[in-house]
């Protein structure tokens, strides 16, 4: 499955995981691990962004805030 072009940008699988072996407790990798993790960060980010969208809209603001979130 082909990432958003921003978020493969942003949280690309090989910047997952570079992220992931700079911890000294992590050993190998499998392939499909960061796949996983990228899917489930893009599940949040879109989860995040209808809630603060719904919250905002609630409110009457034009324009999202930190306070919305």
């Amino acid at each position: 499955m082909k990432l958003p072009l921003l978020l493969e940008y942003l949280v690309g699988e090989a910047r997952i995981k570079k992220i992931m072996q700079a911890d000294e407790d992590v050993g190998k990798i499998a392939q499909a691990v960061p796949v996983l993790v990228s899917k489930a960060l893009e599940l949040f980010l879109q989860d995040l962004c209808d809630n603060t969208y719904e919250i905002t809209l609630q409110r009457g603001a034009k324009t999202m805030s930190a306070l919305h979130l």
